[in-house]
């Protein structure tokens, strides 16, 4: 059977009932996770695990908290809902979190905007939120007492014994919001949390969010029905950030204290941790060639500065930073000497506890002699869960021996560990495991049996490959390949090149891959897919080369992929196409005014064209400000390049995307139509920078098929 956008975004998922925000209880003997409802791929329901039995039910089914209310309804979201979900690039409702209080009898679930409290032995929740009103940051206190959230901006608490809220804020306004992360933080950091309590229950810091020095601009969503106008602070590169000050307040006298964190007003606020009696706040420069980690005393203003990295380039940051238990000493990863490994701070000396091989990407559990991290030591397109003593005495272990890509989410002991893996040739599956005792259990397998959704497809199906080629300083860049359904090697095939290449991003990996490039296989098309220099997952120098002019490492390493295909008997020279979105879809724009004529036809979908219209953050990164980088701007637009543009051309772009701004595609438009060169477009009315509602991708699936059908196949 084949595969259609239809089919491809309805119900039941192809994916399989893959789990979502996995926790163990904390006696390590319960697990539970959300996961899609059979009859609603929008409807995540809780799922629980028995460790001891090895049994799997469901636990809440989402619509029994608020009857039909807890089904997904686009439009009940609040505005400020909306851009969270963009930011986290999570596009389901149902129930979207859940949390074990320290006791291990009662779970927390958040449902359409309001919190539900509950036994976990009787399955029995009550609301503890204010009706009619919808919350976002739910986080429980470590302790148990206390539970926080955020309505209409400001930060309440509320108290488990006795039941009530209190309001801990009291200056919301349009510009300021308190404990919530600012756009910056959520799109760029990803720093989603904008409170945090200490171990003990008794301090709670906060953000307090002003983002009346942004400059604000109107940004226009076009919708089927109108066009609404709505007043944007967005921070354009150059200009000013929003104001983002760190309040402690002690719970125990109600009194707020702020930390001085910064060093020049401008600074970066990144992350947030408490330790052993002190407050760690991680500090970058606006350059973001410096972070600092800051130790602050809870009961007076004493600082010590802990680290400080520093790089002519740029200082990446790691999600990852964690206290070992009842101390001061930490783990951070860092790229000083070029790799990210893994380091333990104690006593003002950090020391690295991985070799200079590979890559740590992040830090999953730690006691007091082990840590335990996710990363690489052989090939970048694997990920394995590894134990490393915190004596610096011995090789890391590698606890997940299957082939593949691995997620791990360990117990409170690091006895038992969740395992998130996935194959090129098997979809995501979940099994715990006891390093311990060396046992295996699966809790959702997943495997392609004939109850499977994707069953009936599997005969058409094609396993990419992945393989390497040399770019041009020497460095391997990896590439995944599928060939098309049928494939014959004495014949002469199309070949569509997908990309992405922007910085910090890795594709190419030994697992599950998005089954869209099935649609593009069986109509025909290899699709070929190529990490170039500047993406992530590699070492910094394999980042750096990006610094200070965007378009041209990335294109040539695409290039040399191509180059690559031509070497292939069975890839026919006349037919190549490219298509990617967001960064892909300025890759697309920039290889095709570089290499005219190499391609036939290309996609870009929410393109970047001029990347002073991009934030702050994300773009002084790699090309500093405007005025100190005029000719790197200049170079970096592909509104520069359009003279040289010749082959077909398709733009997509949704026209309420609050990220990559529609201006982007209406600049190209008007620049394109003055030169009087052809081309095509597809607007999506209302629609953000994912176009994930499924009428939308259906449309933009079917499109792009359509498009690459015209240019690639009847036209050859």
């Amino acid at each position: 059977m084949r595969l259609t956008a239809e089919r491809l975004f309805s119900d039941p998922a192809l994916t399989g009932r893959l789990p979502a925000r996995v926790r163990f209880s904390p006696d390590g003997l319960h697990v539970t996770y959300l996961a899609a409802a059979d009859d609603d791929r929008e409807r995540l329901d809780l799922h629980h695990y028995d460790v001891t039995s090895g049994r799997t039910e469901l636990m809440v089914d989402a619509r029994e908290l608020r009857g039909n209310a807890g089904a997904f309804t686009e439009a009940a979201l609040t505005e400020a809902e909306k851009a969270e979900r963009e930011r986290k690039r999570f596009f389901t409702g149902g129930i979207t979190e859940h949390r074990w209080l320290a006791s291990g009898r009662e779970l927390l679930l958040v449902c359409a905007g309001e919190v539900f409290l509950g036994s976990v032995e009787t399955r029995s929740f009550a609301r503890i939120t204010p009706p009619g009103a919808r919350h976002t940051d739910v986080t429980c206190s470590p302790g148990g007492r206390y539970v926080s959230w955020v309505r209409d901006g400001e930060l309440h608490c509320f108290t488990c014994a006795t039941g009530t809220e209190a309001r801990l804020t009291h200056d919301a306004s349009a510009t300021v919001s308190n404990g919530i992360a600012e756009f910056i933080a959520q799109e760029e950091m990803h720093r989603f949390e904008g409170h945090w309590w200490s171990q003990d229950d008794a301090w709670l810091a906060y953000t307090r969010v002003d983002t009346s020095p942004v400059r604000e601009t109107l940004r226009y969503e076009i919708g089927a029905d109108g066009t609404t106008a709505h007043a944007q602070r967005y921070p354009y590169a150059g200009d000013d950030n929003a104001r983002v000050d760190l309040v402690l307040l002690s719970v125990a006298t109600g009194r707020p204290r702020t930390i001085d964190y910064r060093d020049a007003d401008d600074d970066y606020l990144v992350r947030v941790a408490f330790g052993h009696g002190v407050l760690a706040v991680q500090v970058q420069s606006r350059d973001q060639r410096r972070l600092r980690v800051k130790l602050y005393n809870l009961t007076d203003d004493e600082c010590t500065i802990a680290v400080t990295e520093e790089a002519s380039t740029w200082v990446n940051l790691h999600e990852s930073f964690v206290f070992l238990p009842d101390s001061d000493d930490f783990l951070m990863i860092s790229e000083r000497g070029v790799r990210a490994r893994l380091h333990l701070v104690r006593d003002g000396r950090c020391t690295s506890l991985t070799p200079d091989r590979g890559r740590v990407n992040r830090i999953v559990h730690a006691d007091r002699t082990h840590a335990w991290f996710l990363g690489w030591l052989e090939a970048p397109v694997e990920q394995h869960l590894f134990r490393v003593a915190l004596a610096g005495d011995e090789e890391p272990v590698r606890l997940t021996a299957e082939p593949g890509w691995h997620d791990a989410l360990l117990d409170r002991t690091g006895r038992r560990f969740v395992d998130l893996v996935s194959r090129l040739d098997h979809p995501p599956r979940l099994v715990i495991r006891d390093a311990a005792a060396g046992t295996c259990e699966p809790l959702v397998t997943n495997d392609l049996n004939e109850a499977h959704p994707y069953r009936p497809y599997l005969a058409s199906h094609r396993t990419p490959e992945l393989g390497t080629i040399g770019a041009e300083d020497g460095q391997p860049l990896w590439y995944r390949l599928t060939l098309p359904q049928p494939f014959d090697p004495g014949a002469r095939h199309p070949v569509i090149v997908n990309v992405y290449g922007g910085p910090g991003v890795q594709r190419v990996r030994n697992e599950w891959a998005p089954l869209a490039l099935q649609l593009f296989a069986q109509a025909g098309f290899a699709v070929f897919e190529l990490d170039n220099r500047g993406g992530g997952n590699r070492d910094k120098a394999f980042e750096d080369v990006l610094h200070g002019r965007l378009g041209r490492v990335e294109v040539a390493d695409q290039l040399r992929g191509v180059d690559f295909l031509l070497g292939l008997p069975w890839v026919d020279p006349k037919r190549l196409g490219i298509m990617g979105h967001s960064y892909g879809g300025f890759m697309t724009l920039v290889c095709l005014c570089t290499a005219p004529g190499r391609f036939r036809a290309g996609v870009a979908g929410a393109p970047v064209t001029d990347w002073a219209l991009y934030d702050t953050h994300y773009t002084e990164r790699y090309l500093g400000t405007p005025r100190e980088n005029p000719d790197g701007y200049r170079d970096s637009s592909p509104l520069t390049h359009l003279d040289r543009l010749e082959d077909a051309l398709l733009v997509i772009h949704g026209m309420a995307d609050d990220n990559v701004l529609f201006t982007h595609s209406t600049r190209l438009f008007k620049a394109l139509q003055d030169r009087q060169s052809r081309f095509e477009m597809m607007t999506y009315p209302g629609a953000k920078h994912a176009l994930q509602q499924r009428s939308v991708a259906i449309h933009r699936q079917t499109t792009i098929l359509e498009f690459f059908t015209r240019h690639l196949l009847e036209q050859s």
